[in-house]
């Protein structure tokens, strides 16, 4: 009975990754105008450009989640998009997979996004960065099941919430070519000084036993404390507003300086007056997330030389 019991839960987990339900997502009408409206560009690049939505297992449990991918036959880099906000703020909706992951795709990548588990139909509960890392992770082999996908050449991106599972998956992995973040929350504490009612609306309530662990909890989602940890061949660019009131440019700013410390090859851009999302240069922040990518995971470019030198 054991050992039953034994196989049956090992040969779950090594289901990880694995795709139980996809279903092509065509884009409504009124998305399709609201992407025009946002970037007219796009509506031509969204003819080479096929959608997916997915259910896949992730610590054997059901995850929803989104691909993006060029139609055009040939291998394709890969991108792991990590979506912002908890609970219902900031689920993947079909504009933001039209709109964002569509973006991605267009420049020549296939892209897959996941809602977390507890989201978006879901199973599991959010931790808002605990175990739901593992929601991220499982994509890395999810990517194999995709005809298209080059799983030699992956890159990761998130904003905000995103950007913080993107750091908490460069300290759990090396497989990613180059990473990009967005406003990244990088000091859970700085946070709740700046934003005291996110303890009680987010932490507290997503975290397990969080008041019982509280200062635990907050380094593991702190990436300024384990700043050492993360993958030094991973090239990193983080980007931030100078008006951002969500999460204020001081704490990318407190990471890179860590960053720094350990040379590990980061690139910082604080883009002066803008808020969040950069909005205010909001093309700026689409090419300079394009070059870097097309730099590491497209043209295969070498890390650069961290160590002091030149004359």
């Amino acid at each position: 009975m054991f050992f039953l019991v034994l196989l049956k839960c090992f040969s779950g987990y090594t289901q990880d990754g694995k795709i139980i339900e996809k279903e092509k997502l065509i884009l409504s009408d009124n998305t399709i105008a609201k992407i025009h409206k946002a970037d007219s560009t796009m509506i031509t690049a969204l003819k080479n450009i096929e959608f997916f939505k997915i259910t896949y297992l992730s610590d054997s449990l059901k995850i929803k989640g989104f691909i993006a991918k060029p139609i055009q036959q040939g291998n394709f880099p890969c991108i792991i998009s990590n979506r912002g906000g908890s609970g219902e703020f900031g689920e993947w909706n079909e504009i933001g997979v039209g709109f964002f992951l569509g973006k991605l795709a267009s420049w020549g990548y296939v892209v897959v996004a996941s809602q977390y588990r507890g989201n978006g139909g879901s199973e599991g509960k959010e931790q808002v960065g605990g175990k739901d890392i593992n929601d991220v992770l499982n994509l890395l082999p999810m990517l194999k099941e995709i005809d298209n996908a080059d799983t030699s050449r992956i890159g990761i991106e998130g904003a905000s919430r995103g950007g913080m599972m993107t750091y908490l998956a460069l300290k759990k992995t090396c497989e990613f070519k180059a990473a990009v973040v967005l406003a990244g929350a990088a000091n859970a504490f700085e946070h709740l000084t700046n934003r005291p009612e996110f303890e009680k609306h987010v932490y507290a309530k997503y975290i397990p036993n969080y008041y019982k662990n509280k200062e635990e909890e907050l380094k593991a989602r702190s990436a300024v404390f384990w700043a050492d940890k993360m993958c030094k061949t991973t090239p990193l660019l983080i980007m931030h507003g100078s008006s951002d009131w969500r999460v204020k440019a001081s704490e990318s700013l407190e990471l890179v300086q860590e960053l720094y410390k350990h040379k590990h090859p980061v690139r910082y851009i604080l883009f002066e007056g803008a808020d969040h999302r950069i909005s205010e240069f909001r093309n700026q922040f689409f090419s300079q997330t394009k070059s870097f990518f097309n730099y590491y995971l497209k043209n295969n470019n070498d890390l650069p030389n961290m160590e002091l030198h030149g004359r």
